[in-house]
């Protein structure tokens, strides 16, 4: 995938202590801006915390609603590698069953 990269570079970095406000402030700019953006999903870490694990991959979230990472039983910390993603509204809904 031509992305591969950047989604490394993501989940590799330090998150800085206000990466969740930051992050799901953009996305409910994006949006209210009737962008494309509906709304929020967490990429998991397969090597994650248990409490990582135990959130569905599926999820969505509306950013005020959306859990903060790292989450608080989270070991690593400001180096946990589960990140916020986008979900674009041309994408369709996950199928929950």
């Amino acid at each position: 995938m031509p992305f591969d990269w950047l989604k490394s570079f993501h989940q590799d970095i330090q998150k800085a202590p206000d990466y969740a406000e930051k992050t799901l402030a953009a996305y409910r700019l994006g949006i209210r801006s009737k962008g494309s953006i509906r709304g929020v999903r967490i990429e998991v870490d397969g090597d994650g915390c248990p409490a990582s694990r135990a959130l569905d991959p599926r999820a969505e979230y509306s950013p005020d609603d959306a859990p903060h990472l790292p989450l608080p039983d989270c070991a690593k910390g400001l180096h946990c590698r589960c990140v916020y993603r986008p979900v674009m509204a041309y994408e369709p809904p996950v199928d929950e069953g």
